[in-house]
C-alpha cells in the first residue's frame, strides 16, 4: 500500500543584484557580482583557482566565456556528459555575436560521438581517435582565432596522460581550464582531474601555458575548499570575495547585497530572480520505487501534472518507461521522454512538451523551461541539483520531491514546525543535508588508490622524459602526491610506502586507474524503435531490458545497412550483442509487490572462483580476472552465448561473502553503490562489485577492519 504521508515547505526565491558597468564586453548584459569577479581575475592575468558557485541560471557559462574571448585566452572547458557538451555548444554559439571578439573564435566540441562522425570525415587519414585529436588541435592552434575546446573529462585525461596517442603537445597551449559540475564527480574522478590540472598549472609556462583553473557549481563546502586551498599549488580564491585585489572592484558597490532571498511579491528592483519561490511538497519513497508510487496514486499524479508544464526526473530508465506508458492515454497533452535510449531530437522535445518524463539525462545542464518539477532524490546532491532546475522566475512555482523514507521520517517534524513561514534556501539545505547518509566514496580511497595512481602517472612521465629532467619530475611529483593525498587526512606514510603499495597493486588495476571512469560490462544494442545502435550497461539490460541476445553475425542481419559503421565503432567496448524492445514487463509490478526486474545472479569460475575461495575477506584484494558467468530468471533468449563471452572477459572485481543487502548495509553502500549477487562455491551467499565500485567496496571493508583494530600494513594493500 502507498504511504499517504506528505509535508509542505515554502522556500524563498533567490535573486542576484545586477551591477552596471561600461567595461563588460557583452552587449545587452548587466553583469552580476560573480561575472564581474571572473572577468576581473582573467583580464588582469591573476593566476589561481577560482570557484564559481553561483546558483543554476545565474550565467556561469558567460562568466568565463566573456573574458576568455575578449582577452583571447585559449580555453578548454570540461563537461561531465556528452549531452551537456552539445547543449553548451549551442548555448555558446548563440552568444558569440554579443561578445566582444566573438567573431574570432574557433569553437570545437569533442566527444567520442563527434570524433567518430564529423571529425573522422574531416581527417580520413587518422588511424585512431588519438591521432585524429592530434591533427584537430594542431590545426586549431595554427589559426589566428581564440580556441575554445568543449570536451569531457575522459578525453581530457587521455590527452594529458598521452594514452590516446604518443604525444599531443597542443594540450599544453590552453591558458584557461574550466571544469563544470566538479562537485558531482566521484572521489576518484575528482582526485584524478584535480591532480592533473594542478600538475599542468604548476609547470613552467614555457612548457604549459595553463594559468587559470575555474570550477563551476563546485559548492565549496569545508572539505572541498580545503582541497582547493591546500592541495593545489596555485592560490585559491572564492570568486566573489575578490581576494586577489588590493582595492575594491570599480563596478562593485561596497554596501549592496549581491544575493538575496525573497518571498513572493518582495523582489527589489535591480535584482534578477534565478530561483523562484517554491511550494515544495515532500513525500517518502524508496529509491527506484517512485514510479510505482506515482502509478498507485494515478489520479493524484495526473491532477498534479495538469497544473502546468512539468518535468519528472526519476532514478531509472525502467521508471521512466513505466510512467511514460502510464501517461500515454491521459489528458496531459504532449508527453515526451528523454533517457539513455531516447536521446534523439532533444531540442524539439524540450520545446514542445507539456509533460517530460526523464532521469539523470536532464539533471545537469540541459536547459528547459517548466512550471513545476517532480523528482526522486536518493542523495542530498541529487535533491538540490534537481530542485534547482526550476529557475529564473519571480512567481511562485511548485515542486514535488520523493525522499528515502528514513530521510523523510527525520525531516517531517522539522518541516511541520515551519508552518506557513517562508524559509531561506540556505537554512533548508543545511537541514536536509544533515539527514542523508553519506554513501560517497570512502576518504581512504585517496591514499589506498589515488596516491598509487598518481605515483604510477609520475613514474610514466619520468620514463618518457629526458634524463636531465627525470629527477625534477619525480621530486615535484612526490610533493604533489603529498599535498593531494597525504596531508588532507593527516596520513603518515613515506614515498617508500607508496612504492610498496604501487608494487603490490596488480598492473591491470594500475592501467584501469589511469582512466577517468572505470570500465563497465556493456552490450552493443540495436533499438528498432529509435533506429539507433549504442553500448549500454550489461546488468541493467539483463535485469530491466526486454532484449534478445544474438551472436555477432546474426546481429548484423537485424540492423539497417546504414548503422553498420556505428556497430564497428562501439563493439570493441562490448562483450555481446542484443536487440532492445523496451523495458521488461515481468512479475512484480502488480499489487503491493515492488518492481525489481528479473532476478540476476553471477557465478564464479576459474580465476574468480580461486579469488573467492582462496582467502578470507580480511586479506582478499580486488583483481582483474576472468571466470565470471551469469544467470537470469526468467531466462533470456541467447544467454548461453553471452555466458561464454562473459567468462572469457577480464573485469576488475571484488567478491565478498554475505548477501547483497547485508553487504550494502554493513558498509553503507546505498542503492547506487552497485553490488550484485554471487553464487558462493561453498553454497553460501556472496556478493560482487565491479570496476571502481570494487575498489570503493574494498576500501570500506579495510576501513572497518581498521576501526575494529585489525590493522593491515600499508605495504600489504
Amino acid at each position: 500500500m502507498s504511504d499517504s504521508s506528505s509535508s509542505t515547505v515554502r522556500l524563498k526565491g533567490l535573486a542576484l543584484r545586477e551591477y552596471p558597468g561600461d567595461s563588460y564586453p557583452v552587449d545587452g548584459v548587466t553583469p552580476h557580482r560573480h561575472q564581474w569577479a571572473l572577468h576581473d581575475a582573467l583580464t588582469t592575468g591573476v593566476p589561481g583557482v577560482f570557484v564559481n558557485d553561483a546558483p543554476t541560471g545565474a550565467g556561469k557559462t558567460l562568466s568565463w566565456l566573456a573574458p576568455t574571448i575578449s582577452e583571447g585566452l585559449d580555453t578548454v572547458a570540461v563537461y561531465p556528459t556528452n549531452a551537456l557538451i552539445e547543449d553548451q555548444q549551442a548555448n555558446i554559439e548563440s552568444q558569440l555575436d554579443d561578445i566582444e571578439g566573438g567573431d574570432d573564435v574557433h569553437l570545437l566540441a569533442v566527444s567520442s560521438d563527434t570524433l567518430q562522425d564529423e571529425y573522422a570525415t574531416e581527417y580520413p587519414a587518422a588511424e585512431s581517435n588519438g591521432e585524429l585529436l592530434s591533427y584537430l588541435l594542431r590545426d586549431a592552434f595554427q589559426r589566428p582565432e581564440t580556441v575554445i575546446l568543449l570536451t569531457n573529462p575522459d578525453i581530457f585525461v587521455l590527452l594529458r596522460r598521452e594514452i590516446y596517442y604518443k604525444r599531443i603537445d597542443s594540450i599544453n597551449l590552453f591558458e584557461v581550464a574550466v571544469v563544470d559540475e566538479f562537485h558531482r564527480a566521484t572521489r576518484k574522478e575528482q582526485n584524478t582531474l584535480l591532480f592533473l590540472l594542478d600538475e599542468m598549472q604548476d609547470v613552467d609556462t614555457e612548457i604549459c601555458e595553463l594559468s587559470h583553473l575555474v570550477f563551476l557549481s563546485a559548492t565549496p563546502d569545508e572539505e572541498l575548499a580545503e582541497r582547493f586551498d591546500e592541495a593545489v599549488s596555485a592560490p585559491y580564491y572564492p570568486l566573489t570575495d575578490f581576494g586577489w585585489r588590493e582595492t575594491p572592484h570599480p563596478a562593485m558597490a561596497e554596501d549592496n547585497q549581491p544575493v538575496i532571498a525573497f518571498a513572493p511579491g518582495q523582489l527589489p528592483t535591480s535584482y534578477r530572480p534565478v530561483l523562484p519561490p517554491l511550494e515544495l511538497r515532500l513525500k517518502p519513497s524508496a529509491t527506484f520505487q517512485t514510479a510505482t508510487r506515482l502509478a498507485e496514486e494515478r489520479e493524484e499524479t495526473i491532477d498534479r501534472l495538469l497544473q502546468g508544464r512539468t518535468v519528472l526526473m526519476l532514478d531509472g530508465i525502467h521508471e521512466v518507461d513505466q510512467i511514460y506508458r502510464l501517461l500515454q492515454d491521459s489528458e496531459l497533452g504532449i508527453v515526451e521522454r528523454i533517457d539513455g535510449f531516447h536521446r534523439g531530437d532533444i531540442a524539439d522535445k524540450l520545446d514542445r512538451f507539456d509533460t517530460l518524463v526523464s532521469n539523470a539525462a536532464v539533471e545537469v545542464g540541459v536547459d528547459f523551461d517548466t512550471d513545476q518539477v517532480l523528482f526522486s532524490a536518493h542523495s542530498a546532491a541529487t535533491f538540490f541539483q534537481r530542485l534547482g532546475r526550476l529557475r529564473t522566475r519571480e512567481e511562485t512555482s511548485s515542486a514535488y520531491a520523493y525522499l528515502p523514507p528514513y530521510v523523510y521520517k527525520q525531516l517531517q517534524p522539522e518541516i511541520d514546525d515551519f508552518g506557513n513561514e517562508w524559509i531561506g534556501r540556505d537554512r533548508f539545505e543545511e537541514l536536509v543535508e544533515q539527514h542523508y547518509v553519506d554513501n560517497s566514496t570512502p576518504k581512504s580511497f585517496d591514499w589506498r588508490y589515488s596516491a598509487v595512481e598518481a605515483y604510477h602517472h609520475v613514474e610514466q612521465r619520468v620514463e618518457n622524459a629526458p634524463s636531465d629532467e627525470a629527477g625534477l619530475i619525480r621530486k615535484e611529483g612526490w610533493k604533489r602526491i603529498e599535498r593531494h593525498f597525504c596531508r588532507p587526512h593527516g596520513t603518515v606514510f613515506s614515498k617508500q610506502d607508496v612504492e610498496r603499495c604501487h608494487d603490490a597493486v596488480q598492473t591491470k588495476i594500475l592501467d584501469a586507474l589511469q582512466m577517468y571512469r572505470g570500465n563497465s560490462l556493456q552490450l552493443s544494442v540495436y533499438d528498432p524503435d529509435q533506429q539507433a545502435v549504442q553500448n549500454y550497461n550489461l546488468t541493467y539490460l539483463l535485469r530491466h531490458g526486454d532484449i534478445r541476445l544474438l551472436e555477432r553475425d546474426d546481429f548484423f542481419t537485424h540492423i539497417p545497412d546504414h548503422l553498420e559503421d556505428d556497430v564497428s565503432r562501439v563493439e570493441r567496448y562490448s562483450i555481446g550483442y542484443c536487440i532492445y524492445y523496451g523495458t521488461y514487463d515481468g512479475d512484480g509490478t502488480e499489487g503491493d509487490e515492488e518492481y525489481t526486474g528479473r532476478d540476476l545472479c553471477f557465478k564464479p569460475t576459474g580465476e574468480l572462483y580461486s579469488l573467492l575461495s582462496g582467502g578470507q575477506r580480511q586479506t582478499r584484494k580486488p583483481k582483474v580476472c576472468t571466470g565470471l558467468e551469469v544467470e537470469t530468471s526468467p531466462d533470456i533468449d541467447g544467454l548461453d552465448q553471452l555466458k561464454i563471452n562473459l567468462s572469457e572477459t577480464e573485469i576488475l572485481c571484488y567478491p565478498i561473502e554475505g548477501h547483497v543487502s547485508e553487504v550494502s548495509k554493513q558498509y553503507s553502500i546505498g542503492e547506487f553503490g552497485f553490488v550484485y549477487s554471487l553464487l558462493h562455491p561453498e553454497g553460501d551467499t556472496a556478493a560482487i562489485a565491479f570496476s571502481h565500485d570494487a575498489l570503493y567496496l574494498y576500501c570500506r571493508v579495510q576501513d572497518q577492519q581498521d576501526d575494529d583494530g585489525l590493522d593491515i600494513e600499508l605495504g600489504e594493500l
